[in-house]
């Protein structure tokens, strides 16, 4: 199977949104914001970000014609917002997702007030679909990722709320700095030192 990692262009929003909250939709972080199975709710939380919070660089991963996989990067400082900034920075998605709000401004306030002050390349979000992972997706991101980092002369952040994919950047040299629960849920913070 030929894996084309390509730039994020605009016309590929649909297919990304549901890579990602396909992705995404068992996370524990968004379980805990949005409640189990709430694939619409993700989808929603997916689709303002693409349009109107990431900032950076994004890559899809194509095989067999088809989008299965998404990586979003960006270097320090305009990774994310300062926390006092954090609700302007944030109202598209809390318009979106008003029930939740006070959950997403506890969530991103406390990323924001654990983003390292050292430059850095902050990785986020990541996702493979479900029915493609384990077929090389997520490794030829990750490489497209150290490439940057490589090539900016930069360290890798990024924060994950899976045992499961701490065990996988830590194949990529990260290594965890520090370990809390966010809303109820667990979260890895990960460092990776500029080669």
């Amino acid at each position: 199977m030929a894996i084309v990692v390509e730039k994020y262009f605009a016309q590929a929003l649909e297919s990304v949104v549901t890579v990602l909250a396909d992705a995404f939709v068992t996370s524990p972080l968004h379980v805990s914001a949005f409640g189990p199975e709430q694939i619409e709710r993700n989808r929603l939380f997916f689709r303002v970000g693409l349009r109107e919070m990431f900032r950076g660089e994004g890559l899809i991963a194509v095989t067999d014609g088809q989008i299965h996989g998404y990586a979003h990067f960006t270097p320090s400082p305009h990774c994310l917002p300062a926390p006092e900034a954090l609700p302007h920075a944030m109202l598209p998605l809390l318009k979106a997702l008003r029930n939740e709000s006070a959950l997403l401004i506890q969530w991103f306030a406390r990323w924001c007030h654990l983003d390292p002050d050292q430059p850095h390349m902050h990785l986020g979000p990541i996702g493979v679909s479900p029915q493609a992972q384990r077929q090389g997706i997520g490794t030829t991101l990750m490489r497209r990722y150290l490439d940057r980092l490589r090539d900016e002369s930069l360290p890798g952040y990024l924060e994950t709320d899976k045992l499961e994919n701490v065990k996988f950047y830590e194949k990529f040299g990260f290594v965890v700095t520090h370990q809390e629960e966010v809303i109820g849920a667990p979260t890895w913070y990960m460092w990776r030192r500029k080669e």
